[in-house]
């Protein structure tokens, strides 16, 4: 009788210790926001920190072809857009624009590039194919997974409909000291099954940089035909305007990318 007792009494052990598993809930999810092909929205986003209170407004066209026009209305006007095989970037009053082939971009420019538009995926494709590991309740309907990269712990805040509502950048596992907080809420589903935050609440508090941003999408639409002339750089920048392909081109004194 004492070995059935023994067996599960390591049972329950187990069953109670968290389990890990490769990129389960990352997959899941990028999986889901890859179904949307096309994107048109509108990016309303406030940030508070040292410098104050500012308000940027952008018009974004994504497709999942590398290709991105995104207009930065306010406060200072700037173009970003991506024909599929190039990247061209110029703010209004800069010396020189910034351009360089797709293939040739950095993994942060490339993950900025691919990402759809209202998604957390920017922080999900850095997390791509790293280990997961279920962390305990907190008794409330929150699936928490937490997986550890090469700076930070972070935890993956899913809600009952497998929507992705909150991120947190712990320093350690232990899950002490928090340095950064994502918050996703006002779900729209866009497609079925596929569900984009409305409105994104961000707190960063690392010792290098310290300030809070609300991101508001507006008119948002996913997998309706865009205009191919949107992706044309030579309708949207000025003949005159000096690309080049390093930053440090741009500001001499300005450390690069």
């Amino acid at each position: 009788m004492k070995a059935p007792k023994l067996a599960l009494s390591i049972l329950s052990i187990l069953v109670l210790l968290p389990s890990a598993r490769a990129g389960k809930e990352v997959d899941r999810l990028l999986k889901e926001y890859s179904q949307i092909t096309t994107v048109s929205c509108k990016v309303r986003r406030t940030k508070v920190g040292a410098a104050g209170k500012m308000k940027f407004l952008s018009r974004v066209y994504y497709t999942n072809k590398d290709q991105i026009h995104a207009e930065g209305i306010t406060p200072v006007k700037r173009r970003t857009i991506a024909d599929g095989k190039r990247l061209y970037q110029y703010v209004e009053g800069d010396p020189k624009g910034f351009s360089r082939a797709i293939e040739d971009l950095s993994e942060q420019m490339t993950i900025s590039l691919r990402f759809v538009p209202g998604t957390a995926m920017e922080h999900l494709l850095l997390l791509k194919g790293k280990e997961e590991t279920a962390l305990p309740s907190e008794n409330d309907p929150i699936k928490r997974v937490g997986i550890q990269t090469q700076k930070n712990y972070v935890v993956l805040l899913i809600d009952a409909q497998g929507r992705l509502v909150g991120i947190e950048f712990y320093e350690t596992e232990e899950l002490k000291t928090k340095v950064a907080d994502y918050e996703y809420r006002d779900f729209k589903e866009v497609l079925h099954g596929v569900w984009v935050p409305l409105t994104h609440e961000a707190s960063i508090t690392r010792p290098e940089m310290i300030f809070k941003e609300t991101v508001k999408i507006d008119r948002f639409v996913a997998n309706q035909p865009i205009a191919e002339s949107l992706f044309i750089p030579a309708s949207f920048f000025s003949k005159n305007i000096d690309f080049v392909d390093d930053f440090a081109k741009i500001f001499p004194n300005q450390e690069n990318e």
